[in-house]
This record gives structure tokens, C-alpha cells and sequence, in this order.
């Protein structure tokens, strides 16, 4: 999908800037297994390139030159082996330039390798007239893309604002429970890449009204709207929906 005119919108929650060939993704939170058994929890150990399959495709698919990852590119900032990891997948796709604009999750980043294809960004990275931030705190002016809200578009015919309960083992039918962009003329907000990172709905907070919602479904991108008016135009079309009863 196409907004603003020149980014296009992936179901791999990646953003492509299309004339410059830059992908944007923020939020991957790579090494959460290895965050968690720093704490002490008895996880098995997952390596870090099978969440990254989807943005590998994306690159290969539309010739990315330019990365940009939009912040909190680790679970945190001591999850060593996950950024080794990482580091060594962006040398083997050979992209031209990696740029890491850091989120609150990265404080403390260790040193990256000598030869590293990754650079820090501490105030960002431009992207023709827009600035790729994480989002986290006051906003600089101007066209912005960010990462940092994890949004998510949670909807179900009994107007429930939180993750709708099954029905008999199954979601009520007409329920919307997926992640999302959001934009207005002047900003993009990007989903999290981590499928672990939590969601936060944008029908939950007047602060996105003005936005439109592009939902995620399945291989393709779906443009819900505004979210102002969302939730109205959701519950007319299901105006008919009856809860499953008993046999």
C-alpha cells in the first residue's frame, strides 16, 4: 500500500521509501530469549535470523540500498550475542548503508565490531524530507517516522476496546485484533517488527484520532481509515452480528 506519496506500507511491517530505496523498521527487539534468561527465566536459547526472514525478503525484493532501523533494535542493551548475530546477518545481505537511530531499549548499546556495517544516529536519520526517529519524548518538527507505539487496531462487534474473548473456542466473527501504521500528512508511525513486543490499540486514545489506521491482514495492508471514526463505521457494518449460542 501507498501513502504519502512515496512510502510503501509492507505486511512485513516494513516501510519503503520508493524513490529513495530505503526500508524503515523499527521495534525488533532482537534478543528477547536472551533478555529473559539474563533474568532468570528457563527459556531455550532461539536464534535471531528466523525473525528476520521477513525484513531479508523485503530487501531483496524491492533492492533495498539504505536501511534504517528506527530504535530499539535489542530487547536490551546487554543482549551481546543477539547483536553479534545481527551484525553479522546485515554484513552477509551486503547492504549499502545500515543506520541505527537508537530507542530507550538500546541505553547502554555495547561497542560494535570494528567492522560493522552498522552506524549510530543519535538525532536521527533523514530520508529526504523526513526524519526517521524512534519517538520516544518531545518530537522535533517536521515530517517525521517513528517507531517507539507499537500500534495495534483492536476491535470486536461487542465494542470491546480491549483483546476480544473467544467464543467457543474461536474469535467472535467481524473482530479486528491486528498491528498497524498510522499516518497524517506529516507523520508515519511505524508497527513493531517483534511479534513479542505488546500493542498498544489506537482506539483506545484520543491522541490518534486524526490518524489513519493501516492494518495488517495477512499478506497485505488495509487502509481502515481515520480512527476518529473508526469505531462508528466498524459497529454500522456489523450491525447484525449475533453472539453464537449454544446448540
Amino acid at each position: 500500500m501507498r501513502v504519502l506519496h512515496d512510502w510503501l506500507l509492507t505486511p512485513e511491517r516494513v516501510a519503503v521509501h520508493w524513490p529513495s530505496r530505503t526500508a524503515v523498521v523499527a521495534d525488533l527487539h532482537l534478543g528477547y530469549d536472551e533478555a529473559r534468561r539474563r533474568r532468570g527465566d528457563a527459556i531455550p536459547e532461539e536464534s535471531v535470523l528466523a525473525p528476520l526472514e521477513p525484513l531479508g525478503k523485503v530487501l531483496c525484493e524491492y533492492r533495498i540500498g539504505h536501511l534504517v532501523l528506527a530504535g530499539d533494535l535489542l530487547e536490551a542493551a546487554n543482549c551481546r550475542e543477539a547483536l553479534a548475530s545481527f551484525e553479522t546477518w546485515c554484513r552477509e545481505k551486503a547492504i549499502q548503508r545500515i543506520a541505527l537511530v537508537p530507542g530507550n531499549h538500546d541505553a547502554g548499546l555495547p561497542s560494535l565490531a570494528s567492522d560493522t556495517p552498522l552506524t549510530i544516529h543519535a538525532r536521527g536519520v533523514r530520508v529526504a524530507e523526513w526524519q526517521v526517529i524512534h519517538g520516544e519524548g518531545r518530537l522535533p518538527n517536521g515530517p517525521l517516522v517513528q517507531g517507539h507505539e507499537h500500534p495495534w487496531v483492536r476491535w470486536s462487534p461487542k465494542r470491546r476496546t480491549i483483546r476480544p474473548r473467544s467464543t467457543r473456542s474461536r474469535i467472535a466473527s467481524g473482530t479486528i485484533d491486528a498491528s498497524c501504521y498510522l499516518s497524517d500528512s506529516r507523520r508515519l508511525i511505524l508497527p513493531a517488527y517483534s511479534q513479542e513486543a505488546a500493542g498498544v490499540n489506537v482506539l483506545s486514545s484520543r491522541r490518534w484520532h486524526s490518524f489513519r489506521c493501516h492494518a495488517i491482514a495477512g499478506d497485505r495492508v488495509v487502509d481502515l481509515g481515520e480512527v476518529s471514526t473508526l469505531n462508528r463505521r466498524l459497529s454500522a457494518t456489523n450491525a447484525h452480528y449475533r453472539e453464537p449460542t449454544a446448540d
